[in-house]
């Protein structure tokens, strides 16, 4: 038969696998139990004693949930199940980037946008590349541009 650290680290692995097909944010603390407790079961004595392993298992389980789920779930947010959540992230609009390669105006091309690169559209304009535009809105992965207009130099007098 299997050794107890090994049953127990198969299923936090698919609990933690299962979290990815479930909404909640709930299972992968279950699979931080499980992998908790096959570390305990390579004790010596802990790995005889089944109930010692439940009871690190619930115990840690429990504790996680309470204390990291709130830290986990802002850092692993996400909006596939989250009806709520809509897949349009106004947080990069009016920003400027730089068009790396020609975005036509009824096509495609990309931008450089903090750090990497970006499918983009036009509202029309033809952009050439090495330009600088503003973003006007994104739709999913792709963001939608516009041409920054450089406002002319004045003197004042």
């Amino acid at each position: 038969m299997y050794e107890p650290w090994f049953v127990w680290a198969v299923i936090g692995i698919a609990c933690i696998g299962m979290e990815m097909l479930m909404p909640g944010f709930v299972i992968f603390f279950f699979g931080l139990g499980a992998l908790v407790t096959a570390l305990f079961s390579l004790i010596p004595g802990v790995d005889s004693l089944i109930w010692l392993q439940i009871l690190i298992f619930v115990i840690f389980s429990i504790v996680s949930i309470v204390f990291l789920r709130r830290h986990f779930a802002r850092i692993f947010a996400g909006s596939v199940f989250d009806s709520s959540r809509t897949s349009v992230d106004d947080s990069d609009t009016g920003e400027t980037a730089e068009v790396t390669e020609a975005i036509g105006s009824s096509g495609s091309g990309r931008i450089r946008f903090r750090g990497t690169t970006w499918n983009a559209t036009s509202d029309g304009n033809e952009i050439p590349a090495g330009k600088r535009v503003r973003i006007v809105s994104r739709n999913g992965m792709i963001y939608v541009v516009e041409p920054v207009v450089d406002a002319p130099v004045t003197e004042k007098e």
